[in-house]
């Protein structure tokens, strides 16, 4: 099978949710800097932070290949503070990221940040489908994005105290299938990505009324001003993950037709006709809320 159709079927097999997407070309400095070069010497606090994506169906052997450089603190004032700089790219395949994150543990200066940004290594991400390599193109065909290091922000207010022992936990969702477009032989990666402080998780299942699972259905998390806050596809065992929800009540909505930012449609696998069902959830920080199963 040729290798354009395994992308255009990427483009075509989940979705995530719409945020603010920002690729922008990285500082060059930011591994000759250090956290109090910039911020003086505030007390240093200990933080996670935790890498998540979503999962990808029926296509074998495709994976979605980051090399990160390193991590940065984006402080209240929009300084970029180092975190973690990696001496090489850490590599990471981000559609096996659904049941796991991949972590980064470290200091910060103690104060107030406005996000994360992850450092991405062009040179060595890509998209493989099995013999397949295809390079990634940052940002649009419009308005590709140039340099050998790509800054991905994450958005996300947090405050890191510095009492002893306190450790922050800030989630990051980087939702790779909203952010892909498969144009031209190309693949091009405007992100579109998630993030939350003292991060809560909702996972489930959808079945059907025979109780078999429902496949690639689109699960979201809607907040009370009906907002997507976050959303994933169900995996072949029907199962789903949401993460990065910060505190809060949400409508959890199951779709079998979902219609993408980027204008493709995902359709789900083994539903019953009629309706698609949803079911509220309450998340406190850091929680971990397991539902019932969703009979779709």
């Amino acid at each position: 099978m040729k290798a354009a159709f395994l992308l255009a079927a990427l483009a075509l097999a989940g979705c995530s949710t719409p945020a603010s997407p920002s690729a922008v070309p990285a500082d060059a400095s930011f591994a000759l800097r250090s956290p109090t070069d910039l911020l003086g010497s505030p007390p240093m606090a200990k933080l996670q932070v935790s890498l998540f994506d979503a999962p990808v169906h029926n296509i074998a052997d495709l994976k979605f290949n980051l090399g990160i450089l390193g991590v940065q603190l984006i402080a209240a004032n929009g300084t970029a503070v180092p975190y973690d700089t990696e001496t090489k790219p850490r590599m990471v395949d981000l559609l096996d990221l659904q049941t796991h994150s991949l972590d980064f543990n470290g200091s910060a200066p103690a104060g107030g940040y406005s996000g994360v940004r992850l450092l991405i290594d062009t040179a060595s991400s890509n998209v493989t489908v099995k013999k397949f390599t295809i390079p990634i193109v940052w940002g649009t065909k419009a308005q590709p994005i140039g340099g050998s290091v790509v800054a991905i922000d994450f958005p996300c207010n947090f405050v890191l105290s510095g009492v002893k022992n306190a450790l922050g936990d800030v989630a990051l969702d980087f939702n790779v299938l909203h952010s892909v477009r498969y144009t031209g032989n190309k693949i091009y990666v405007e992100p579109t990505v998630v993030a939350a402080n003292a991060p809560a998780q909702i996972s489930g299942a959808v079945h059907n009324a025979a109780g078999k699972p429902v496949t690639s259905a689109v699960v979201l998390a809607v907040d009370p001003l009906g907002r997507v806050v976050n959303s994933t596809v169900t995996g072949n065992d029907g199962r789903y993950n949401l993460h990065a929800l910060s505190a809060g009540v949400y409508t959890i909505q199951v779709k079998n037709s979902y219609v993408t930012a980027q204008g493709d449609t995902v359709t789900a696998v083994g539903a019953d006709a009629g309706a698609a069902p949803s079911t509220p959830a309450v998340v406190s920080p850091n929680d971990k809320l397991e539902l019932p199963v969703l009979v779709d």
